[in-house]
């Protein structure tokens, strides 16, 4: 009985040390993940975590902004809302990312307006983290 004790626990510590081994993140991945971050701190992107579970593999910032940087224009209390808040989701794997708007209903054209261009905060926060890749890479 002792033996068969023995040899279960030694074969669960092998069992899971091996387990730790074999990490479902790369490191490919983990300094994907640490650019992507470091990308979008440079461009004063504020991480966040949403209320909802989400995927595994996005992270989530936001970005307060002001209305005149990019044209957007509020026909009722414009001068009260002088900021809006952006918020971005970033999908990465091991093969890239994608950036995009967390609320897409919300950030179209007919609701903020034809003169708007907060897409472009969007591809500043894309190309400081491609900047944060290359200088990685």
């Amino acid at each position: 009985m002792k033996k068969l004790l023995i040899l279960t626990t030694m074969a669960g510590f092998l069992l899971g040390s091996n387990g730790y081994a074999a990490s479902p993140m790369t490191v490919q991945e983990t300094e994907i993940l640490n650019a992507i971050q470091k990308g979008a701190q440079r461009d004063a992107w504020i991480q966040y975590i949403p209320s909802e579970k989400c995927a595994e593999q996005r992270l989530y910032f936001k970005k307060r902004l002001k209305n005149h940087q990019y044209h957007t224009y509020r026909y009722q209390n414009r001068d009260r809302h002088g900021y809006t808040t952006v918020y971005a989701e970033v999908a990465y794997s091991k093969n890239g990312f994608d950036v995009q708007f967390v609320d897409k209903v919300g950030m179209n054209l007919g609701r903020l307006g034809s003169d708007s261009s907060l897409d472009k905060s969007l591809d500043e926060l894309r190309e400081a983290i491609d900047l944060e890749l290359t200088v990685r890479s």
